[in-house]
């Protein structure tokens, strides 16, 4: 990638999102920060940005974009195209997170869950890919989570939002990988950001009292796990931005698929999932005849 590539970000009102919104704009990019309401309860996030880009001369625009309307993302994807002619990168980080008794939060809460976490990067792709493939190259980073490969009892279907989201995007880095089109799956661990101020409240705390002893340990656990997020050893979220930084700039082609990020233990616990579930994933390609999928293709010569 060049530092004249386009990239659009989603969630970038605080955060992961907003943070490599502004490293990468600083790095040169083109970077299109999008989130939902800029004049409305974001509407200081956006002028912060927008606050930065004047103040540093820095090619970063604020967009209005909701994941979750299919008529947002398009609209936005195409305000995009239409004032640059392309679209590099796409940086799927919009989401949202749970925590606690998975029966105390109601069916409406999980779609919810799962319309940003999942179906909010369905749409993003979908409006996204058809132009890297007219372009023949470009590149799509999902932010996923160290949950999006184990399980904590307490954030249960946050992490089957996220397991879904890793197994879509490794199924999109076989169908696009020999079109020269990249696919990198980030998975933070505890990083310090508003994740705890974010994350909704149990809808329906009846059951959860049903639960009795198991309920009490699982509210516990969570309220000190979101405490972690404010203790002086939790991790500082640039790093993620910095680790993105650093994927954009490598060659098309010798990006890793997943890289785990945050506390040693934890990274290294990730990494040598990832690196079994690697081989597990070869033999089956190669038993359904599709192992061509991880080479690129050649590309045509232009020479006269």
């Amino acid at each position: 990638m060049s530092a004249t590539d386009v990239i659009l970000i989603t969630g970038t009102s605080s955060g992961f999102g907003r943070l490599m919104a502004e490293t990468l704009a600083r790095k040169g990019y083109t970077v299109y920060a999008s989130m939902r309401q800029v004049t409305g309860r974001n509407a200081a996030a956006s002028e912060a940005l927008c606050t930065l880009a004047a103040t540093e001369g820095l090619a970063l625009h604020v967009i209005d974009l909701d994941v979750t309307d299919e008529a947002s993302v398009e609209s936005a994807v195409q305000r995009v195209i239409a004032c640059t002619g392309r679209l590099d990168i796409l940086i799927n980080n919009a989401g949202v997170g749970y925590a606690g008794l998975n029966e105390a939060y109601t069916l409406a809460d999980v779609q919810r869950q799962f319309d940003t976490n999942f179906f909010g990067v369905v749409r993003m792709n979908r409006a996204v890919l058809p132009h890297m493939r007219h372009q023949g190259s470009g590149l799509v980073i999902y932010i996923s989570s160290g949950s999006g490969r184990s399980i904590v009892p307490f954030l249960g279907i946050y992490a089957a939002s996220k397991f879904a989201l890793e197994a879509l995007a490794e199924s999109y880095h076989y169908q696009l990988y020999g079109l020269g089109i990249d696919s990198v799956i980030i998975e933070p661990g505890r990083y310090a950001t508003a994740a705890p101020r974010n994350s909704l409240q149990l809808s329906d705390p009846v059951r959860a009292g049903e639960y009795g002893e198991i309920a009490l340990q699982l509210e516990q656990a969570v309220t000190d796990f979101w405490a972690s997020f404010s203790t002086p050893d939790c991790a500082d979220p640039q790093e993620v931005a910095d680790a993105v930084v650093e994927i954009v700039a490598m060659p098309s082609g010798a990006r890793p698929l997943r890289l785990p990020l945050g506390p040693p233990r934890m990274r290294a616990s990730l990494e040598a999932l990832n690196q079994a579930m690697a081989q597990r994933q070869m033999n089956m390609l190669e038993i359904f005849g599709l192992a061509g999928l991880t080479r690129r293709a050649a590309r045509p010569s232009h020479d006269t």
